[in-house]
């Protein structure tokens, strides 16, 4: 059984938090959050935690999760885990930190780890964003002697480096081998919450390409997308003709990647570029004025119509799945129905 875990806050901020974070990461269990509201003191909250806990599998560990240092469920929950080995407490409870420990658990099965854990994601969650701009931005102490490919955000194609390891890899095999695709999936968000941390688990994936012209081609929006990519994962963002050449050069054969792109069209176009995609995740279409939604999260026109049972014909199989937890549906027969 996984660690259980209480959220205690002022207030129904506990509430707010299991939820965005079940939005990004699917339903937990294991878990309860336990609100402080004015009119209750320390004994009440106490005993409303210890209720919550006794309807968990506490077997594994309880970790307690509080918003501040010295506050009233921090000074409740400490009372509970100074009597209990098998219970600690963490402060400063935040998206970053709760997702990461929900998630985390089903591997770390010992509280001092998953305690450390809850520790540095909660801190390393906290950034401004002109700070990590300016971080990333800053000339590095030495030249790197990676390939640009493992050092780089995007691709230079003038670089003499990334020439000459292109010619050496072509002159190796014309047709060589591919790189292994971790997940194909057509999210209009592209790297976001749930890519970051459901889907980039689930395909335990070293690197994640995003796939669009016009992102590409914005370097604002494309700086965002990098700016909250995972920073384990090395990230970039293509048009899609770069993608195709990506798949044909044998020197990323060894990559198991993390695709994403914003429509089936795009699917179509790399498919007719050569590159072989066998099966796709469709998670998350925008609705735009026309569109129609054939799920809670996916709306499609006329042209994702058209894109789609193009893919079908191609014998590409399709599932609706927009968290690696959520069950897959295939997708055309939601589309049976669609007219324009």
């Amino acid at each position: 059984m996984t660690i259980a875990v209480v959220i205690t806050t002022h207030g129904h901020a506990a509430k707010a938090l299991l939820a965005t974070a079940e939005m990004i990461i699917g339903e937990q269990d294991n878990v309860r959050c336990v609100d402080f509201v004015p009119g209750e003191n320390g004994e009440v909250l106490a005993g409303k935690i210890r209720a919550a806990a006794a309807e968990l599998d506490t077997s594994a560990g309880l970790l307690l999760l509080v918003d501040l240092w010295g506050g009233t469920p921090f000074n409740a929950s400490s009372g509970i885990a100074h009597d209990d080995a098998n219970t600690e407490v963490v402060t400063g409870v935040n998206v970053p930190m709760l997702v990461s420990v929900l998630m985390e658990r089903e591997d770390i099965t010992a509280l001092p780890e998953l305690t450390a854990l809850a520790q540095r994601e909660g801190a390393d969650g906290v950034k401004s964003l002109k700070t990590q701009a300016a971080a990333k931005a800053a000339p590095a102490a030495a030249p790197s002697t990676a390939t640009p490919a493992a050092s780089q955000e995007t691709f230079d194609e003038n670089d003499p480096e990334v020439q000459r390891l292109r010619a050496e890899a072509s002159a190796k095999a014309s047709d060589g081998p591919h790189m292994s695709f971790g997940l194909w999936r057509i999210d209009d968000r592209l790297i976001h919450g749930q890519v970051a941390t459901s889907w980039a688990k689930a395909v335990k994936c070293d690197a994640i390409f995003a796939i669009s012209d016009e992102v590409a081609n914005d370097p604002l929006r494309s700086k965002l997308l990098l700016q909250v990519a995972p920073a384990h994962l090395q990230s970039y963002v293509i048009t899609v003709d770069k993608a195709i050449k990506v798949w044909h050069n044998p020197m990323y054969a060894d990559r198991k990647v993390l695709w994403l792109v914003t429509k089936p069209g795009d699917i179509v176009r790399l498919i007719e570029g050569g590159v072989d995609i066998k099966q796709v995740n469709v998670g998350g279409m925008t609705h735009r004025e026309g569109s129609k939604l054939i799920s809670q999260a996916v709306a499609v026109d006329a042209d994702d119509v058209a894109a789609f049972k193009r893919l079908h014909e191609m014998g590409v199989k399709m599932t609706l799945q927009q968290l690696a937890t959520s069950p897959a549906e295939d997708v055309m027969p939601k589309l049976a129905n669609v007219k324009f």
